[in-house]
């Protein structure tokens, strides 16, 4: 009996019928009889095909969540017959991938495997898979869709982008490593997105494999929609659908979540996901922030319930740790502060490139070429001449210019990029090289260490200037363009075009739009959001051959921010690879992003509103109590968690300073943990969770001391009027004025803000601290470290139920605030947290979380046999040994 035989008959089995191993082995097994020796086959040869599987699917840095357990693995690898896999791999092999053929074929192995089985009607799934920014995801997501055709899925959809020189692009390259041939019936085409098309009835009912790349714009997924409904239900669960979502970040999440609405990408998307009954939605991103933050427990939404994969960075990538370093030191002690390829643009430099915000300003802005800017246009023309030297001379060189994503001044920064072009033209033509030869001595050694190719003598790069600036283009790569980045121009004869190019350009180069042999990037965009600044980051990538030469002009905060962000991506895959270690998936627990402690947000706080605060970076915070519960038992219990605090510490008090009424020194971190436990910030206060407050006095400052001082002195103005409160001291303190704002929602208070700066130092003698006029938010932290023994600081205040607006509106203007309008008077805190904020502690982290109110399923007993009963007539429990 020949195992090989046995073997092609259970894959069979298992790839056109649907089975699992264990149904395969059964059918195999009644078909053939039940001797013993066809039972010994049978078990020799399922064994070796799960020892495949797991040695197909390694875990590690590019490991997907795994399924729940119940569920057996369908995709058994690469067979013999199968056609388009084996020839894309052919493809790689002759392109600059090939080096990295293993690891795509490993990682897109371990995607199929978790899509849903083809073969089972109404079998749906959602992944999400992280890849790097310029990292070769398309190369990835083009091998899950060979391995998926070989094991067949039918119907593949690549949404890819919302701007038309990205779906262009990826169709391109679809068409030419994957689609390409008679086996494909094509519904887009490089110049033509989705419309008026050919019958989906038809082609799933003859079952051809057939493709689509989509733009995410209402009516072409509107057109998307329609011709899916228009296929009746039975031929659609017939026929599986792999849905790709590139740049799955941009557009896909909902953005109105918070008003139970949703955006229209973002309902056409599940629109079109609810008329797939068989298949699998999976999205690639790089910057997958918003969609991690998805409503997990809404069914209809495209959050990654089934997996997340992030695939392994490949050791050429260059990348922000890479590039940036590390924030932290290694095991030696030795920081990694990443390559030296980062040149400052000094602040007057970015003013003169900065257009105004103002439409009508903008009309009369003139851009000039600051000096920064001329010497990163001469680094560019003379790293183009060193790889030329270097046998390059057929690859694209790139340089991008991203000042600002207004249209139109791009134009004006083209004009004087063509006239400083062919100033050094001019001078190139007299010989005069000095500024060339400038930029080589000061920039052709900066980055040896990471060279694959020997540098080439000067002499041997000045020959080649002449050529590079005579073949070098300035386009304007934006939504108003006409001339627009093109890498696939050729000559009046049909050869392809080896481009020279600068690209100015906002937008469209700043999301998955790949500038081919980019070399120099100029860079003053900024982002508050981590997904859109990292998404900008276009000189992230593969520079074969030219590992030394590429340069990043930009501000110095930017570069602070991209070190960060190295940290961010480093800690996401480490959540990731956490996951896979508890055998959860993305649906049984959320995935943990760092809050930068700046300006920066992780994402559009549209796309945040089903993700809160896990557990905060404390260190050297100073938080306050700005929004207040109006409900009564919330006011009396904040009172009752008052008074309890002010009995315990009573025996610390010391005379008052000028600002307080009261004041205690040096209290137990677990006193003030205490008092965390019983007073109720409000929920909307996403940064003061007081449960996240003791948890960070418990583990990070369990030593540490505190100051508490009751904040209201009785000379205060307007204190009669305001009412007062008894706390248990000797006199009961007066209550303050804050009116809320009108926009506060029902039920709470919104003040804006509780404390004052001199509020920082309320334990401090008032003869150490300056008037507040000579004091800025620097001063004061100054202050608390110089003079307040390193403890923490506690201010409660009383706010008046009775606070009523004391400002009248400007002429012309609506009020702001209203009239408090609370039985009672409210007790606000403020926090000043010890410690230096730039020093925090590393087990200290501020993170984001998706609300993780659902419950891990821990199965059904009825769903498995007691120990005395059978699932089947026949016991094949022999097959599972």
């Amino acid at each position: 009996m020949n195992p090989q035989y046995i073997r092609q008959i259970i894959m069979r089995h298992v790839r056109q019928d649907g089975m699992t191993l264990q149904e395969a082995a059964r059918t195999l097994l009644r078909g053939m009889g039940g001797s013993q020796q066809v039972k010994g086959v049978i078990r020799d040869v399922l064994k070796s095909i799960r020892q495949e599987l797991e040695l197909n699917a390694p875990l590690g840095n590019g490991t997907i969540t795994r399924p729940g357990q119940d569920e057996e693995q369908w995709y058994t690898g690469v067979e013999e017959g199968d056609r388009f896999w084996p020839a894309y791999r052919a493809t790689l092999s002759t392109g600059s991938l090939a080096s990295v053929i293993p690891d795509i074929d490993a990682s897109s192995h371990q995607i199929v495997s978790r899509l849903a089985n083809p073969r089972t009607k109404g079998s749906k799934r959602k992944g999400l898979v992280l890849g790097y920014v310029q990292s070769g995801k398309t190369a990835n997501y083009t091998a899950v869709m060979s391995k998926a055709a070989d094991a067949g899925y039918q119907l593949f959809i690549v949404l890819a982008g919302m701007h038309n020189n990205l779906r262009r692009q990826t169709q391109v390259r679809l068409e030419k490593d994957l689609l390409g041939g008679h086996d494909w019936h094509k519904l887009t085409t490089p110049d033509a997105d989705f419309g008026h098309t050919a019958s989906g009835s038809a082609l799933m009912k003859n079952g051809v494999h057939t493709a689509a790349v989509v733009k995410k714009q209402r009516q072409r997924l509107e057109a998307l929609r329609d011709w899916l409904r228009a296929v009746p239900l039975e031929l659609r669960m017939s026929c599986p659908v792999l849905l790709l979502d590139d740049e799955a970040d941009q557009a896909t999440p909902n953005t109105k979540a918070e008003s139970d609405e949703l955006s229209k990408i973002n309902e056409l998307i599940r629109e079109i996901w609810q008329e797939i009954p068989t298949g699998t939605y999976v999205g690639y991103t790089a910057t997958p922030f918003a969609n991690v933050f998805m409503d997990p427990s809404d069914e209809r939404e495209l959050y990654p319930s089934h997996f997340i994969m992030s695939l392994p960075k490949p050791a050429a990538y260059f990348g922000a740790e890479k590039l940036f370093g590390s924030s932290t030191a290694g095991e030696d002690g030795e920081v990694d502060d990443g390559m030296d390829v980062i040149r400052f643009v000094p602040d007057e430099d970015s003013e003169l490139l900065r257009p105004p915000h103002k439409k009508e300003e903008r009309v009369d802005f003139q851009a000039s070429i600051p000096k920064s800017l001329e010497d990163a246009i001469t680094w560019f023309i003379v790293a183009t001449a060193i790889r030329r030297a270097r046998g390059q001379a057929d690859q694209h060189s790139s340089m991008l210019v991203h000042t600002t994503h207004f249209t139109d001044p791009h134009f004006s920064m083209r004009d004087e990029i063509q006239s400083l072009l062919k100033s050094l033209i001019c001078d190139a033509e007299l010989g005069q090289l000095a500024q060339f030869e400038e930029a080589w001595l000061n920039e052709h050694l900066r980055a040896a260490e990471v060279a694959s190719s020997e540098m080439p003598s000067w002499n041997a790069v000045s020959s080649h200037l002449m050529e590079v600036l005579m073949s070098c283009r300035v386009v304007v790569d934006n939504s108003e363009s006409e001339d627009r980045l093109d890498y696939e121009r050729k000559d009046d004869e049909g050869h392809p075009l080896v481009e020279t190019v600068i690209a100015v350009g906002g937008g469209t180069l700043s999301r998955g739009l790949t500038l081919e042999g980019l070399v120099v990037s100029y860079f003053l965009r900024t982002s508050s959001n981590y997904d859109t600044l990292l998404q900008m980051a276009r000189w992230f990538g593969y520079r074969p051959g030219y590992e030394d030469l590429p340069r990043i002009w930009m501000p110095m905060e930017l570069r602070d921010d991209f070190e960060f962000l190295g940290l961010i991506e480093t800690e996401l895959r480490r959540e990731i690879a956490q996951l896979i270690e508890m055998g959860l998936t993305p649906g049984d627990l959320g995935v943990r992003v760092r809050a930068h402690p700046g300006r920066l947000a992780i994402t559009a706080r549209n796309k945040l509103v089903h993700a809160e605060t896990a557990s905060l970076s404390f260190t050297g915070q100073r938080l306050q109590t700005f929004i207040l519960d109006k409900n009564p038992k919330t006011i009396s219990n904040n009172q009752e968690a008052t008074v309890s605090l002010i009995g315990r510490i009573k025996a610390n008090v010391v005379p008052m300073p000028e600002a307080a009424a009261w004041l205690a020194k040096d209290i137990e971190a677990h006193v003030i943990a205490d008092f965390f436990r019983d007073y109720e910030v409000h929920r909307s206060q996403h940064n003061m969770h007081g449960d996240h407050i003791v948890q960070w006095l418990e583990t990070v400052a369990a030593h540490t001391k505190w100051n508490v001082a009751v904040m209201g002195r009785r000379d205060d103005a307007n204190s009669a009027d305001l009412g007062e409160l008894a706390l248990g001291l000797p006199e009961p303190i007066p209550a303050i004025n804050r009116a809320p704002l009108i926009s506060s929602q029902p039920g709470q208070a919104n003040i804006k803000a509780l404390l004052s700066q001199s509020d920082w130092v309320a334990d401090i003698p008032p003869d150490l601290v300056p008037s507040s006029s000579e004091l800025n938010a620097a001063g004061y932290r100054n202050l608390r470290q110089e003079h307040a023994d390193g403890n923490g600081l506690l201010t409660i205040h009383v706010v008046s139920g009775r606070s009523v607006p004391m400002r009248k509106p400007r002429p012309g203007s609506l009020p702001t605030r209203e009239p408090m309008n609370v039985e009672g008077q409210m007790v606000a805190i403020g926090v000043v947290f010890p410690g230096q904020e730039q020093v925090a502690d590393e087990r200290d982290g501020n993170y984001y979380v998706v609300r993780t109110d659902w419950e891990v399923p821990e199965g059904d007993l009825d769903e498995f046999p007691a120990d005395n009963e059978e699932s089947e007539d026949d016991d094949f429990s022999w097959l599972t040994a």
